[in-house]
Parts: structure tokens; sequence; C-alpha cells
């Protein structure tokens, strides 16, 4: 039978900095973040989320874009929102169909403000260009086109400032002009009608494959 106070007390409070508490030197706490935002699969994640067009990514338009396999994906969505950089939100309006997704994530405030730090929203324009020209899956565009909850007032924020400079512009037209020369479409397209029961093989490649 547990203690009383025990029973009151709660879950044990958290570091206001999850990569370390006051008892870690800013700099080791800059080399925790870097090192979690640039592993490979959250790299991905972070990198589909920048360029959506809302901001807000279903676990089926990621697992569309992300080089990693479904259960990958959801891991690292988990550590994600473990360290508070990403969060999942339920659409619970009344404009959705029967069909669409309610399920939505997105980056947090702390998530903004750290990749913000590193200069990852200055690539926001470029990413968003590029997905722009992905060739979608009906199922992926139903999901992209799909109601959506609003982004907190910060976050949305976050992203209105960013436009292409000169040297993005030329990067975004040079990597335009190199996929039409090839086949004039951004990304290798999947069957129009995907089979629904096939399955996602672990080293499949992702159209955001393409990107880095």
């Amino acid at each position: 039978m547990s203690n009383s106070a025990d029973a009151h007390r709660g879950p044990p409070e958290r570091p206001t900095d999850p990569f370390g508490g006051e008892d870690v030197l800013p700099f080791e706490k800059q080399r925790r973040a870097h090192r979690f935002i640039t592993q490979e699969t959250r790299y991905y994640i972070i990198q589909a989320i920048l360029g959506h067009p809302d901001h807000l990514v279903t676990l089926d338009e990621l697992e569309y874009l992300v080089p990693k396999n479904r259960s990958t994906i959801l891991e690292h969505l988990d550590r994600l929102a473990e360290k508070e950089l990403a969060t999942k939100q339920v659409y619970d309006g009344d404009d959705a169909e029967q069909n669409d997704p309610r399920e939505f994530w997105r980056f947090t405030s702390y998530g903004i403000t750290l990749l913000d730090e590193y200069d990852y929203l200055r690539y926001v324009p470029v990413l968003r260009a590029l997905q722009d020209n992905l060739y979608l899956t009906e199922k992926i565009e139903r999901h992209r086109n799909a109601p959506r909850p609003a982004l907190p007032d910060d976050v949305a924020n976050a992203f209105t400032a960013p436009t292409l400079d000169d040297e993005m512009q030329a990067e975004l037209d040079d990597v335009l002009a190199a996929r039409e020369r090839g086949g004039g479409r951004l990304f290798d397209a999947p069957p129009v009608k995907p089979d629904p029961d096939a399955t996602t093989e672990d080293d499949a490649d992702r159209p955001l494959d393409e990107l880095f």
C-alpha cells in the first residue's frame, strides 16, 4: 500500500530545459540538442513538417515522405514529443468527412524556438516549394486537403516571415530544372492506385530522399 503523501505528490518535475538541468553547461545542452535534431529519422521528420503547407502533418503523410518505416517514424515522433519539440493535435471540428484524418503532428513553441536557433526556419520556403512539386497519391492528397486544427499563434507566426532569397531561389531552380530534365517530375511517382494492403519495406525510397 502506498504512502498517502506519495500518492498526492504526483510525477517528478521535469527540468526546464529538456536537454539538461541547471547542472549542465550551456555548451553541453547545445551539443545534446544539435545531436538530437540531426539524428537521421528525426531530421527527415523535421524537414517534412517544416515543408508542409499547413505544418500539421498526418502519420500517413510522414510515412509517404520520410524514408523510414511506419514504426520507426512513430518511435521518433514519440522522442520528439518527449523532448517537447513536437506534439500531436486532434481536430474536433465538424468539417471533416468520415474518412478524413483527425490527428496531426506539429511543432511546439519550444520546438520552433529551438529550430530557429539552429537556422532551420530559413529553409522553410525551399522545403515548401519542393513539397508543392511532389507527386501525391489520391490518399495523400486527401490527407493534405483535410480540415485541420489551428496552429498556436506563436507557432503560426514563425512561418509567416521567411521568404526565398536569391541564393535559395537559385538552389531551388537548379533542383527543379534537374528533375525536369530527368523526367518531368520532382520525385519518382508511386502507383496512382497503390495497393492498400501493401507494406513498405524498411529500406524503401521516399520522396524526401532526394531533398537531402
